[in-house]
């Protein structure tokens, strides 16, 4: 075995000898060939499936995490909830399984970026392509929620933008419930989600439903069009009561390229209440429908007067050049 292959297992004990020196090992049938990236449940993984003779990402739970029995408990009930929504918008799930009692997916390899790397670019979207990634999320959202499913963890990091063709895929349903057990499955209701996006039922550790989602949502299309989350502070506790009482600063302040219908569609997913909020991802897909519709008549106008302008301008010019 070559000295990269023999460091590669002592690293990732989890996994057999590589058939290939190039190979980080492998996993059942799967040839390991790359990290992809790491987090508090495990790695994720380039693979090859010898079977099937197609790429994938391995995600593997990390061999500590996986010796607690709630983890585990964790990672298959995340590969579950993936595994049952089969969409354009959501990451597909080809297997779920175990290896040695190590707990593994294998799911489709993007190509691409999250949109937590897209906010790091200079560039600002556009609000047309804010509504387009709107749109997209949502429309994920709500086939998950038909399914029973909340995702709880909606995120820049958990979205996913396909490289060429800009389509959106959601990932991580680590934290995903079916909604109707909630309860029953912990017993109780702990702060779970990443806090700048959490909704305030979440922040204050309450039972939650479709409309969790849909704030957390309001918080990535919001930090999209201002560059900033809506509400903010200085620790996890302070965001939390930030989150449950403070009302974020209104976009077209911060930025004013953005319509203000898209951006009082933003506050409404944002609203403390989720009574308040558009009672679902399909409810709030038909307002973007309508909120896209006037925005785009507003810039037509805007466009044709501007045109309008510049001839008339042209006109004067020539007219003064004559004189």
């Amino acid at each position: 075995m070559c000295f990269a292959g023999a460091a590669s297992l002592m690293l990732f004990d989890f996994l057999s000898p590589p058939t290939n020196n190039s190979d980080l090992g492998t996993l059942g049938h799967y040839r390991v060939i790359s990290e992809l990236g790491r987090g508090g449940m495990g790695y994720v993984f380039q693979a090859l499936d010898t079977k099937l003779k197609r790429s994938v990402a391995l995600k593997v739970m990390n061999q500590k995490v996986a010796s607690s029995r709630n983890s585990q408990k964790m990672f298959v009930r995340e590969a579950r909830a993936m595994a049952a929504l089969h969409h354009d918008n959501v990451v597909t799930i080809f297997e779920v399984g175990k290896s040695d009692d190590t707990p593994f997916m294998a799911m489709e390899l993007l190509k691409g970026q999250t949109l937590e790397q897209r906010n790091r670019s200079a560039q600002q979207l556009n609000y047309q392509q804010i509504i387009d990634y709107a749109r997209q999320i949502a429309t994920g959202l709500a086939f998950a929620h038909e399914k029973g499913i909340i995702h709880r963890d909606i995120k820049p990091a958990n979205i996913w933008i396909e490289e060429g063709t800009e389509r959106i895929k959601i990932l991580d349903f680590g934290l995903a419930l079916a909604s109707t057990p909630l309860d029953q499955l912990s017993g109780k209701v702990a702060v779970i989600g990443t806090p700048g996006y959490l909704s305030p039922e979440q922040a204050r550790s309450e039972p939650l439903d479709d409309r969790c989602d849909l704030y957390s949502l309001g918080a990535v299309l919001y930090e999209l069009c201002t560059g900033a989350l809506p509400v903010l502070a200085n620790s996890i506790p302070g965001q939390l009561v930030s989150i449950i009482a403070k009302r974020a600063k209104p976009i077209t302040h911060q930025n004013s390229d953005i319509p203000k219908e898209l951006s009082e569609l933003i506050h409404q997913l944002l609203r403390k209440e989720p009574r308040s909020r558009p009672k679902s991802a399909i409810s709030f897909c038909e307002q973007l429908d309508q909120v896209e519709m006037a925005c785009d008549a507003k810039s037509g106008i805007a466009i044709a007067i501007n045109n309008l302008q510049k001839g008339l301008s042209d006109i004067a010019r020539k007219k003064d050049a004559v004189k």
